[in-house]
């Protein structure tokens, strides 16, 4: 049993170093640059809308440099929340590693006006720190009114993907450990039928008479043929 309990505590140590190490070397930066259409087209019209700076892609800190929304784009954005329609935001996102991906997504436009122009944008990241959407979202309430305001309020969000829950392999080992001691000092009892426990002798019995039945036949019948 000692060498296993040495395999899995190197395995554990490895994995962490590895954990650790990916953590540290993660840990970069990211700009999104966006833009913004008010038409309800299919194809939109974007105006730049600003920037947006992740300076640590691990504590999630930025710094966000927006325009503010001009009279005509208020008016466009209320005519959009008046249709249903959706306000389209892009973001080109570029990476400390030198990657450049372009995102797109929404929000009813009747949300911005009843939060009086205040969104989240969420940046969704994979194991390696590279960026896989890019989502924007409002609490609203759903409104048609003038919004207080002609500046936005946005919070940038960065999130990792959830780690799946981490298996107690020294507390499994434990058990086992102390199943096989209770065998050898013969505590447990073995609670299992007589079939259950004896079925490896019992089945070729009983093949062996089936194939005895089988041949006894033809053996007695050219017996008699003589």
């Amino acid at each position: 049993m000692y060498p296993l309990y040495v395999i899995v505590g190197a395995l554990l140590s490895v994995s962490s170093l590895i954990c650790e190490g990916s953590e540290l070397e993660y840990d970069g930066w990211l700009q999104l640059r966006l833009w913004h259409a008010f038409n309800d087209d299919p194809v939109p019209v974007f105006t730049e809308r600003g920037n947006v700076t992740v300076s640590s892609v691990r504590s999630g800190t930025s710094v966000v440099g927006q325009n503010g929304l001009l009279p005509a784009q208020i008016n466009a954005l209320k005519n959009l929340a008046e249709h249903d329609g959706k306000y389209r935001l892009k973001a080109l996102a570029r990476t400390s590693s030198g990657s450049e991906i372009v995102f797109l997504t929404s929000v009813p436009a009747c949300y911005l006006l009843g939060s009086d122009l205040e969104d989240v944008i969420t940046v969704w990241l994979d194991s390696t720190a590279e960026p896989t959407a890019v989502s924007i979202s409002s609490s609203g309430p759903c409104m048609l009114d003038d919004p207080f305001t002609n500046m936005w309020t946005t919070s940038v969000m960065v999130r990792y993907p959830d780690s799946g829950p981490i298996p107690d392999t020294a507390t499994y080992i434990q058990k086992l450990e102390r199943e096989r001691e209770a065998r050898e000092r013969g505590e447990t009892k073995d609670n299992r039928s007589f079939l259950a426990k004896y079925w490896m002798y019992i089945v070729p019995f009983l093949i062996f008479l089936l194939l005895s039945s089988a041949t006894n036949p033809e053996a007695g019948g050219s017996a008699q043929r003589q």
